[in-house]
């Protein structure tokens, strides 16, 4: 049985096959990146929220704020 020869069709078919995947794949990972983003975003600003609460009822509690 004869090799079957690639015409540039062929090859062609399969970079735009190869290109999709690549593209899906880069989507995919920029999603993911940008969630993994805003979650350390949402969680530093509310460790900076609750730190700041922290300090400001320990300085209210020690009657501190009258003067």
């Amino acid at each position: 049985m004869p090799a079957r020869k690639l015409s540039v069709e062929d090859v062609k078919h399969r970079a735009e096959e190869v290109r999709d995947l690549a593209r899906a794949d880069v989507m995919r990972a920029a999603r993911s990146d940008a969630g993994r983003i805003v979650t350390v975003a949402v969680v530093g600003v509310l460790v900076v929220a609750s730190v700041a609460y922290y300090l400001g009822t320990r300085k209210c509690g020690r009657g501190d704020a009258a003067e």
